[in-house]
């Protein structure tokens, strides 16, 4: 077997063909775990859950109960389901590890293992696992199926968002939606709950962009760019207004200096691209940017024309140095946010 896709999974399991091992992980935690729990009820109905469902924690494994389970015969069911949640190979001793690969690489017919993780982190960047835990996931591969829940397009996210607002008797516009979802950072948990406000204050209305900003909580990633943006147009009432904000929301100023630097860097290679008239598409590969931040060089691209390049490397000069700066001394909250606010100005300031 191979990693596939949630979809293309989906298919297989509807067909009703199973495989005895499934691994599955990625960033959009709300999208696996609802993934997973359809497909629990697939492999064990309710009905069959009391004596024929297993479940661990990945956590504080023990390895021995979990070879007990998998050799359990099934009672009244087709199958015995066994699952292993937040397994971080990273964390498990290697003899531990080595025995689960022999119990893995050797399961009845009739049992079923569901290896997923929701609470622990397996990457050592944004787009791969750690070395032990890619090597696991490969393991995985060849006996069973992996699949990774990556978070998805925007504009793929915004018609899930405009479907779930649809059942419950609200409406928002196309654009709307894909707002709410740059504004959620693609997330499935973080966009149920936001519209679960959204649709309990919009009782049989649209949903405005005005609800949006009013009721929902923004994910700091999602600030990154509109704070770029206006620090390179010398917006200050907005910059320093949203700095504020954020602080009050108990972020620190590293985290926001991280997520001005991360979406200026978008803004500076998608000028580089324009000026030697590079497309979008052609950005976007050149930068390995995956699916999901496609949209971030769509919005770079349309944004920068007016900007120079040195004006931009001039502000990431000065984010840069800022950054060292707060990460080798620091003044306390207050001060950090003052250090952080100076940058900002500095940037501003800039006449280039």
């Amino acid at each position: 077997m191979a990693f596939t896709a949630a979809n293309d999974l989906a298919k297989k399991i509807k067909a009703g063909a199973f495989d005895k091992l499934y691994y599955f992980y990625g960033h959009d935690s709300g999208a696996l775990e609802a993934y997973v729990k359809k497909l629990i009820k697939k492999l064990c109905p309710d009905g069959d859950q009391t004596m024929n469902l297993h479940s661990f924690d990945g956590k504080k494994p023990d390895i021995a109960e979990i070879a007990g389970a998998c050799e359990m015969l099934p009672l009244f069911a087709p199958r015995v389901v066994v699952t292993i949640n937040d397994l971080n190979m990273d964390t498990l001793v290697r003899s531990d590890g080595d025995d689960l690969r022999k119990i893995l690489s050797d399961l009845p017919e009739t049992t079923s293992v569901v290896i997923y993780s929701t609470g622990v982190d397996l990457y050592k960047n944004k787009r791969s696992l750690t070395d032990k835990n890619k090597r696991f996931a490969d393991f995985c591969a060849k006996h069973g199926s992996v699949c990774e829940f990556a978070y998805r397009r925007v504009s793929d996210t915004g018609k899930s968002i405009a479907a779930a607002v649809k059942k419950a008797g609200c409406g928002i516009s196309k654009q709307d939606a894909e707002y709410l979802a740059d504004c959620c950072l693609c997330d499935t948990s973080f966009i149920g709950h936001e519209l679960e406000k959204l649709t309990a204050y919009a009782v049989n209305r649209t949903i405005t962009r005005e609800d949006i900003d009013a009721l929902c909580v923004k994910k700091v990633e999602s600030d990154g760019f509109a704070l770029a943006i206006n620090i390179l147009r010398g917006n200050a009432s907005m910059v320093f207004n949203r700095i504020k904000e954020l602080s009050e929301q108990n972020y620190e100023a590293f985290e926001i200096l991280g997520v001005i630097s991360f979406s200026m860097t978008d803004l500076y290679r998608a000028k580089l691209a324009r000026s030697s008239g590079r497309s979008v598409s052609d950005c976007a590969a050149d930068f390995k940017y995956g699916k999901n931040r496609e949209f971030a060089v769509k919005n770079a691209y349309s944004e920068c024309s007016n900007m120079t390049c040195e004006r931009i490397r001039q502000s990431l000069k000065i984010f840069s140095d800022t950054d060292l700066l707060l990460k080798t001394r620091s003044s306390g909250k207050s001060g950090d946010m003052l250090v952080l606010e100076q940058a900002a100005a500095k940037a501003m300031a800039l006449r280039c």
